[in-house]
């Protein structure tokens, strides 16, 4: 185990055009992992006790993951510790799901045991009208979404029709390449779906970058929106996983259909749509899309900016009133926080770092 422990960065879930959607694969095989399920109201603290966890076991040398929140992205969803096979999850709100083995290795830890019920039901008229005002907010960011994914489709049809498919698997087998040879006696590679990048109400917040380390390889994509990336990447995710290799894909925000990146950790590389918010040091070749494409697409370059300018507007706005609907629904913290005992919180926190140090000894 390494002294300095690598902590990569992604997002539990994500405002999309359908609304909210998750990825619930905080492993890709959750066999023998141990998953503690955090609930509580706003403002009790659930992202404070995933954080402790985290810095506990990032100063025993641990790798990490942080999921992120998409409403805060400067909040903490989760954190999963690979190497000991264990998650501690937030689970309110959007993030509602149940534990896999309660009881036998899954626990639920109710945060709500250290709350004053008869101080925040005084408040019970306010709370029920701010959560009113929040859904409604929240639905109008969706609608934003939904006409902002729907013009980008006038791009990328324009540049779907345009697409030479010989040309573009070329440059699939080309890409290929970067992998290593498939690995003997090995089966189908294990799959893992989430996202790095989100919609937030700061705005678009990309946290690939997170995933690299000293020698991992990038490769670049470069192409309009339909040009076949996302087509591509799923491609050659089928070719590493054919090899027996464990592939991480990265899905769009707005659009979960969309494959934006492909991780790749056992061979060391990264294919992502965003080569320019990479270190070049780490780029090892960019593949540019628009050689896959016919000539007559020049004469549709306005319109293909036209509909991508219009996109990123009505983006804009959906933002900003993600920003007020956020605003809305944190104004709940003021009838919670007052009524909780933080100091019993925290000996609760205690007592999970030890639970998970007990379960850390199954790998030692």
């Amino acid at each position: 185990m390494e002294n300095s422990p690598h902590v990569s960065r992604c997002f539990f879930g994500c405002n999309s055009a359908e609304g909210f959607h998750s990825f619930f694969n905080f492993l890709p095989d959750l066999d023998n992992a141990k998953m503690i399920i955090v609930k509580g109201g706003p403002g009790t603290g659930k992202s404070t006790f995933i954080n402790r966890i985290g810095e506990t076991f990032a100063g025993q040398g641990y790798d990490l993951e942080y999921q992120h929140c998409s409403l805060d992205p400067e909040s903490y969803d989760a954190v999963t510790i690979p190497e000991i096979r264990s998650v501690v999850v937030a689970a309110t709100g959007h993030h509602v799901f149940d534990p896999r083995n309660p009881g036998a290795v899954d626990e639920i830890l109710n945060l709500g045991e250290y709350w004053d019920i008869e101080g925040i039901r005084t408040h019970r008229e306010e709370i029920l009208d701010i959560n009113k005002a929040s859904e409604r907010k929240f639905h109008r960011v969706y609608r934003q979404l939904k006409a902002a994914r729907l013009l980008l489709g006038n791009a990328e049809s324009v540049s779907a029709e345009a697409m030479d498919r010989r040309k573009l698997h070329a440059m699939e087998q080309a890409i290929c390449d970067h992998l290593p040879p498939a690995k003997a006696g090995t089966g189908y590679g294990a799959e893992r779906h989430c996202f790095i990048s989100s919609i937030t109400p700061l705005g678009e917040v990309h946290l690939a970058a997170s995933l690299l380390r000293a020698n991992t390889r990038v490769v670049g994509l470069v192409g309009e929106p339909g040009s076949g990336r996302s087509e591509l990447l799923q491609e050659v995710a089928r070719q590493a996983r054919l090899r027996g290799l464990t592939v991480e894909y990265y899905h769009k925000p707005i659009d979960h259909s969309i494959v934006e990146h492909i991780h790749i950790p056992e061979a060391e590389l990264l294919i992502t749509v965003q080569p320019g918010l990479m270190p070049a040091d780490n780029l090892v070749a960019t593949y540019r899309l628009d050689e896959c494409a016919a000539s007559w697409i020049d004469d549709e370059r306005e319109a293909i900016d036209a509909a991508k300018t219009r996109y990123e507007e009505i983006l804009g706005d959906a933002v900003d009133s993600l920003l007020d609907a956020k605003n809305t629904h944190s104004a709940l913290e003021q009838y919670y926080v007052p009524y909780m005992d933080f100091s019993g919180v925290d000996r609760r926190c205690e007592a999970v770092v030890e639970t998970l140090r007990q379960h850390s000894t199954l790998f030692a």
